[in-house]
């Protein structure tokens, strides 16, 4: 009887740490400078994952495999926060995430950015927000670009393209720092 009870107990077990466990296909990257969380891509949905646990943290969103391969993510030096980009056929976008608790996560809003000085605009094919490096703990670098056609001649585009430095306070509110210009 005991044996019974302890193959039972064990086959509990393994089933558990199976259930919790990242799977062989499922491709874990991006790691926190700490080690304790992830990105996980599974199939088409990114998530943040508790390393040690195997357990998902935050579920990102749904993306399609062509584009997984270029999302990223970019932990903050003290893996408080990370900016989260989701690539897509416009270029992409980035969402912030603070850490709340000790495994929970919450979307930061990002402030207003000023649109670029755009005249004769037909069609608009790039709409790009793409983090760059944190500078510190609370300190974020990204680049946001813009491309359209010529409403006059689509053969002629326009872009712009600004570097935006974005810090955050201790309660976590986003304010513009600084905002250079690059092509135009």
């Amino acid at each position: 009887m005991r044996s019974v009870r302890l193959i039972l107990i064990a086959f509990s077990v393994v089933w558990l740490c199976m259930c919790t466990s990242v799977s062989a296909g499922d491709e874990v990257k991006f790691r926190s400078p700490n080690g304790k969380f992830a990105m996980r891509l599974a199939g088409d949905i990114s998530e943040i994952i508790d390393l040690k646990a195997g357990t998902t943290v935050l579920e990102l969103e749904e993306v399609s495999g062509s584009w997984a391969k270029d999302s990223k993510l970019l932990w903050s030096p003290d893996s408080k926060y990370f900016a989260h980009f989701s690539a897509d056929r416009r270029g992409g976008s980035t969402t912030i995430y603070r850490q709340k608790g000790d495994t929970e996560f919450e979307q930061v809003p990002l402030p207003e950015f000023p649109d670029c000085e755009k005249t004769n605009v037909g069609k608009e094919f790039e709409t790009s927000l793409e983090p760059r490096r944190w500078l510190n703990a609370t300190t974020l670098v990204v680049l946001a670009r813009e491309a359209w056609s010529n409403e006059d001649d689509p053969n002629q585009t326009g872009e712009c393209e600004r570097t935006i430095t974005i810090s955050f306070d201790a309660n976590g509110n986003a304010s513009i720092q600084n905002i250079k210009k690059g092509k135009k």
